[in-house]
């Protein structure tokens, strides 16, 4: 389950750091590609879980289902907002929300993973969820307050960001991390 949602999350937040930077002519290619990849996303809540295992799974898995909920919504306002060509400060005030509700996943993975499913495992589900909260907090503030100054810096951060997650989630679906 996370390993998919991490790489097609990946790839939609890729997808998305090229409209930032310019290279899509219009916004609805980038609206109908992170579209498609948000559905595809929310399929990933009924895949049963690859990694984690064990006594505790109920908890960890309703933190991960929660997770993949919000960055689906996420990527299907940004897709609403790509194909309809609509003001993006709504995306901005909602990576708000996002940046918070990401934080939490990620200090609950950082402190109760390791001695349960070991140092791969825990640092890889660890550091894709502070990647997701760095990347909503830089959305906010270049979407939210229009701060062009920092379009270059979110697109690459995206751009980075989003290959960085989906190396990660290739990474878990392949057994690689496990």
């Amino acid at each position: 389950m996370e390993g998919v949602f991490l790489t097609l999350i990946g790839a939609a937040i890729f997808s998305q750091s090229w409209h930032i930077l310019g290279m899509y002519a219009e916004g609805r290619t980038m609206g109908i590609i992170v579209g498609a990849l948000g559905l595809i996303s929310l399929s990933a809540i009924v895949l049963s879980p690859v990694v984690l295992t064990g006594q505790s799974m109920l908890i960890e898995a309703t933190v991960l289902k929660t997770l993949i909920a919000l960055w689906a919504v996420y990527a299907l306002a940004v897709a609403a907002h790509g194909i309809w060509d609509l003001d993006e400060r709504a995306i901005g005030f909602y990576s708000a929300f996002l940046a918070l509700a990401t934080l939490i996943p990620f200090i609950y993975f950082a402190v109760n993973l390791e001695p349960r499913y070991g140092t791969s495992v825990w640092l890889g589900l660890s550091a894709s969820t502070l990647i997701l909260t760095i990347l909503a907090t830089v959305v906010f503030f270049y979407q939210a307050f229009m701060l062009s100054i920092l379009r270059l810096v979110s697109g690459w951060f995206f751009l980075l960001g989003g290959a960085v997650i989906g190396l990660i989630g290739v990474g878990i679906v392949s057994a690689t991390i496990s």
